[in-house]
């Protein structure tokens, strides 16, 4: 047990080492031969397995085509397509921790390595908790309540908004209010003593109430935002993003305007570490423009285009370094990490700590840069992976956890018929079905 804590730490934890490697793609690719056993039979993650391949060769590839035309720096191509491989290890390492320590102490050691990976924003940034700090905390807490009552949940709920509220953090505290919305109705369906459908008809009911939560959420944040509850900064983006022509999306992330610019010049992308020519600063900076966003005043030069292609954009970010391959990978996550979010709304108890993850990875797939991703993906693509069918939510327990199998199934794959398997890993040993629940409450 004490390994797989390490190991999920050190996988939260993005420093980096020598030769800008990060200390977690490194321990993940360093445990495949200790991780690996847990899912090599795992059939979600085969296709993520064959696209984080076929992206990194890509990258790497296009990176060695592209000498002749452009700058290439060698520890960006290395770093972008060691971060490429090291995703499906990360999601290995935490199916591996979690069949041994639970999915939710799982996810907490992950966010205990992310909060380490936060402590020197502490000293370096005026707001820390915006930029790392409260991500991490809101992982560690919201695992540690995910078996608590839902009064629990709910109280932790509005402390983390209360501080994500003061702290200028308008999208993560959307998605906190979201999660609040989900549990609340949650609640009141479980008191009011609804009849509850099949999963895939409670999944769906589910899904249109969390849209509604979510679509109230936002226009609560933005109205908030836009009255100076959040503070004056907040206040003035807000409502000259909301005056613009481009529309409050647009005006706010004027870099997916660069984004399509490019694109439309050069479809086939750049390739990993490649520096821009000023042909290419020119395009992104008409696109911007074309949003209505002013371009010069440095931060096209300085910060998008640095020292390599970042667009702000998780899937934007792998198309410039993998093409094709390295879209193809990040849709194919964020498809994963919606797929957790419905598999989980089979039955009428949320995971908090997973909404919270998935949305995070959401968001950032299209408007987010690729560097705040690989930390969350092992705590979301390794939940996806080791839920059970959404057909077979019903038989999950109050409190299960997203990869727990039935308590009424037998946890022994030759014993039990193919229909009936409900982890997508190979289970647990059958003598001890649930490690999670002989172990005291955190």
């Amino acid at each position: 047990m004490a390994i797989a804590v390490v190991l999920l730490i050190c996988v939260g934890v993005r420093r980096e080492l020598a030769a800008a490697l990060s200390v977690g793609d490194c321990v993940a690719l360093a445990a495949l031969p200790i991780t690996w056993t847990a899912v090599r039979k795992a059939r979600r993650l085969s296709l993520l397995l064959i696209l984080s391949i076929l992206a990194a060769g890509t990258a790497y590839i296009m990176s060695l085509l592209a000498e002749n035309s452009f700058v290439v720096e060698a520890w960006a191509r290395r770093a972008t397509t060691l971060s490429l491989l090291a995703v499906p290890c990360a999601v290995a390492v935490f199916v591996w921790g979690a069949r041994r320590l639970g999915t939710r102490r799982a996810a907490m050691a992950v966010g205990f390595g992310m909060f380490l990976d936060a402590l020197p924003l502490l000293q370096t940034s005026p707001n820390p908790w915006k930029f790392g700090v409260g991500a991490a905390v809101t992982i560690m807490v919201l695992s540690f309540v995910a078996n608590r009552r839902r009064l629990v949940q709910i109280v932790a709920l509005l402390g983390l908004s209360g501080v994500f509220l003061v702290s200028d953090s308008r999208s993560t505290l959307a998605f906190l209010a979201i999660i609040l919305g989900t549990v609340i109705w949650q609640a009141l369906a479980s008191w009011a003593r609804w009849n509850v459908p099949t999963p895939r008809r409670l999944a769906v009911s589910q899904i249109i109430v969390l849209a509604v939560v979510g679509v109230t959420a936002m226009a609560g944040v933005v109205a908030a935002s836009e009255s100076g509850t959040l503070g004056e900064d907040a206040q003035n983006r807000t409502i000259a993003q909301s005056s613009s022509s481009a529309g409050l999306l647009l005006s706010a992330r004027p870099e997916l305007g660069a984004s399509w610019a490019l694109f439309r010049n050069r479809p086939w992308g750049y390739g990993a570490g490649v520096k821009p020519r000023f042909e290419d600063l020119w395009v992104a900076k008409r696109g911007m423009a074309a949003l209505g966003y002013d371009p010069e005043n440095g931060y096209v030069e300085n910060f998008m285009f640095g020292g390599r292609i970042e667009l702000h954009s998780g899937v934007m970010d792998m198309w410039a370094a993998a093409s094709i391959p390295g879209a193809l990978l990040l849709l194919l996550i964020a498809g994963m990490a919606l797929a957790a979010m419905m598999r989980d709304l089979g039955r009428l108890k949320a995971t908090p700590w997973l909404f919270f993850a998935a949305l995070t990875v959401v968001q950032n797939v299209f408007v987010g840069p690729w560097t705040v991703l690989p930390a969350y993906l092992p705590i979301v693509l390794g939940a996806a992976v080791l839920q059970p069918a959404l057909r077979d939510a019903a038989q999950l327990g109050a409190d299960d956890e997203p990869g727990d199998a039935p308590e009424d199934e037998s946890t022994d794959t030759d014993a039990a018929p193919s229909s009936e398997l409900t982890p997508d890993v190979e289970p647990l040993p059958a003598a001890d079905p649930h490690p999670e629940a002989a172990a005291p409450a955190q």
